[in-house]
């Protein structure tokens, strides 16, 4: 791991982020997962005042964007991840998470979502020499 993960925010990926948390709303729900419906003043906040990312080692190129709503974390590869900062309890390993899905992406190919997320966090704990 040489590289560094690059931090950015872009409206038009925020106001993307906004319309697919609204369109998978109902799918969300059902999964039971963490998300933040779309927001003016977190779109607001993350435009004048982002976050610092943690400095973490990468094997390849990731570009983090910060968003306003949805998951707290999304992936597309081949080398961009989606983070949503908002009362997030420990940003970096959000962030792990979702490298994780990236470099591992091919395995998962197909897999339904539990499955994929049980994959990916022991792949998460092995990469990252990560404690359970």
């Amino acid at each position: 791991m040489n590289k560094k993960i690059k931090y950015k925010y872009n409206i038009y990926y925020d106001i993307e982020w906004m319309l697919n948390t609204l369109r998978n709303k109902k799918w969300l729900k059902e999964k039971e997962l963490i998300f933040f419906k779309p927001s003016i003043f977190r779109l607001l906040k993350l435009w004048f005042n982002r976050p610092k990312g943690p400095d973490i080692d990468v094997e390849f190129n990731v570009t983090c964007y910060w968003i306003s709503s949805g998951t707290w974390g999304a992936y597309r590869p081949p080398n961009k991840i989606f983070i949503c900062p908002h009362k997030i309890p420990n940003l970096a390993k959000v962030i792990r998470h979702e490298i994780t899905h990236l470099k591992y992406n091919h395995d998962v190919y197909g897999m339904k979502h539990d499955d994929k997320e049980e994959y990916i966090n022991k792949k998460e704990s092995e990469n990252f020499n990560l404690k359970k």
